[in-house]
């Protein structure tokens, strides 16, 4: 009789465990009747009825069992946005499940006990028994110890280790919850025993650029609506040490780790961003920055900014490229189109023809053909200026002015104005040099073509000088006006008009003053222009031309040849032989 009821039970255990392996797919326990293999000689029956393996209803002691307990925490709550939760309430519908089938597998347990133990004289011990659910996700593992009966063994905590190595169960094992567990004999409940490391997402790197990889042509338009199709800032200039991009650093992402020890890949992985540092770029310490290292133009290539301190335009400046204006060197492989204006604070090279168009440059200005400026066309350096020919324009240069012919311009240099080469020709027009003027040829055949020739010391004197005498002329004017006014003032007496009469006198002591300023300032230019010993050199001179030195002048009207134009002691302008 003992050995049928222990067969009995076995039987029993063995649905008992087949039951908890079949968690793992979310079944719903269903336990049938289970009948010992044998029966004894008087018939008893064994069999374990429904009543028995039906769970006892959830009390309020049993909050894991209760379909509105507060869902169990695994992972604590983090501010950090970039952790990678895990599905909690799917773990917690797992959890329930398992607590629900553990409890009736419980009372199947103990209520067989009771059974067998009525039926055998002395029941059999037996020894905690653990059971373990590990989550679908591999993330989280809970374990269910039934407690011994009849005497039976507590669990170990060797034995818990053993048992979790068996599941397989290596990273993440809750060290106090399983040591309470074999030292507090803690039976018959759902505890979590591990739980996974949890991945962290990266954050890709990025960047915010200052300039543009495409340029976008941005026309201007006047206050009536017209679009100015010639200033397309095409250009992007920059100057040394500015910021061309700003660099968000990509954070990398951490992989978990799930409880049986297998990588829990985060989903994004933050991938660096590639630095665009080019041609003269500087990327800072810190990776965040990247400086440009030279003052130039920006240019977007080949997946990388670039800084040219040399602004290269491949063909003609026009409706294609706009107006340019650049904080350096310019270098032009065209021409440049009537209307349009070039300014750089460095060289401008020019290997075409230049129109009608402004062209203004800190450096040197090299046109290679020349300008034909339909009186319009300008050419402004704080350098030198160099070109075959200029023909009706206007040149200022600072330095020499250099050019095969000058046919009716106007040309001021603070040096010398050299036309040696090629033909070596000035035809009318008007040049002011600061020093010398050289030429092959001087003046027309053409005699009602004037060729006007100044040596001035200081050339910007000669436009103060003009500018004042026409200030000083209208001054002149002004006071006759108000000296008049006053008379008449002072003649009538009247008092309502006292108050005029004040302020007529003030504007007129003003103006007295002024009127001295100025006539000491143009003393100060002619006594500066009389000291001038610059020469003009010609191997032909061609009337008419008009030669003024320092406060001194000639008119020219007879052809003279190899001839040297300069100022004698006397103070006059002298024709030598060169």
């Amino acid at each position: 009789m003992k050995d049928k009821n222990r067969k009995g039970f076995f039987g029993l255990f063995q649905n008992v465990k087949r039951t908890s392996e079949s968690l793992e797919e979310n079944e719903t326990p269903h336990l049938e009747p289970v009948k010992a293999s044998e029966s004894d000689n008087s018939g008893e029956d064994t069999t374990v009825t429904n009543d028995i393996l039906s769970p006892d209803p959830v009390s309020d002691d049993e909050p894991d069992m209760k379909e509105n307990a507060a869902p169990t925490l695994i992972w604590e709550p983090s501010d950090d946005p970039l952790i990678l939760r895990v599905n909690e309430d799917l773990l917690e519908v797992e959890r329930r499940q398992f607590a629900m089938k553990m409890k009736a597998l419980s009372n199947i347990y103990k209520k067989n006990e009771v059974t067998t133990s009525e039926s055998t004289d002395q029941p059999e011990p037996k020894a905690a028994q653990p059971h373990i659910l590990i989550s679908t996700d591999r993330m989280a593992a809970w374990i269910y110890v039934f407690s011994p009966l009849n005497g039976g063994s507590d669990i170990k905590e060797e034995n818990l280790r053993s048992f979790l190595a068996q599941e397989h169960v290596k990273t993440g094992i809750l060290e106090d919850t399983l040591k309470s567990i074999a030292n507090e004999h803690i039976y018959d409940q759902v505890l979590l025993i591990a739980k996974g490391i949890l991945a962290r997402n990266g954050i890709d790197g990025s960047i915010k650029d200052h300039f543009d990889r495409v340029i976008q042509l941005a026309f201007e338009e006047d206050e009536n609506g017209s679009v100015d199709y010639k200033n397309l800032n095409n250009i992007q200039a920059v100057k040394e040490g500015e910021v061309i991009c700003e660099i968000t650093p990509a954070i990398p992402g951490e992989n978990g780790t799930t409880i049986e020890g297998q990588v829990y890949p985060c989903e994004i992985k933050g991938t660096p961003v590639a630095i665009p540092a080019g041609r003269n770029m500087q990327l800072t310490e810190d990776g965040t920055l990247i400086i440009a290292q030279k003052t130039g133009h920006v240019t977007f290539s080949n997946g990388k900014f670039n800084i040219d301190p040399l602004l290269k335009i491949n063909g003609n400046i026009d409706n294609s490229t706009g107006n340019l204006d650049y904080d350096g060197d310019i270098f032009i492989s065209g021409d440049v189109r009537n209307g349009f204006s070039v300014k750089a604070t460095g060289a401008i090279d020019i290997r075409g023809s230049v129109e009608g168009a402004e062209i203004v440059a800190r450096g040197p200005i090299t046109i290679a053909s020349g300008m034909s400026g339909n009186g319009r066309g300008t050419l402004t350096s704080e350098s030198f200026i160099k070109c075959r020919y200029l023909e009706h324009c206007t040149v200022k240069a600072e330095g020499n002015v250099y050019a095969e012919s000058i046919i009716n311009s106007k040309v001021q240099s603070g040096e010398d104005i050299i036309v040696t080469t090629g033909i070596g020709v000035i035809i009318g027009g008007s040049l002011l040099a600061a020093c010398n003027i050289n030429a092959n040829i001087i003046g027309s055949k053409v005699r009602r073509l004037i060729t006007e020739l100044i040596i001035a010391n200081v050339p910007r004197n000669v436009e103060e000088s003009s500018r004042l005498t026409r200030e000083l002329e209208q001054l002149h004017h002004n006071l006759s006006e108000i000296r008049k006014n006053i008379i008449y003032l002072e003649t009538v007496q009247r008092p309502d008009k006292q108050q005029l009469l004040d302020s007529l006198k003030q504007a007129s002591d003003y103006l007295n003053i002024r009127e001295q300023e100025i006539t000491n300032r143009l003393t100060e230019i002619a006594s500066t222009d009389s000291e001038q010993v610059g020469l003009i050199k010609c191997r032909q001179l061609l009337p008419v031309v008009r030669v003024r030195i320092g406060s001194s002048s000639l008119l020219i009207q007879e052809e003279c040849s190899s001839s040297v134009l300069y100022k004698n002691s006397e103070g006059e302008i002298t024709i030598g032989t060169n």
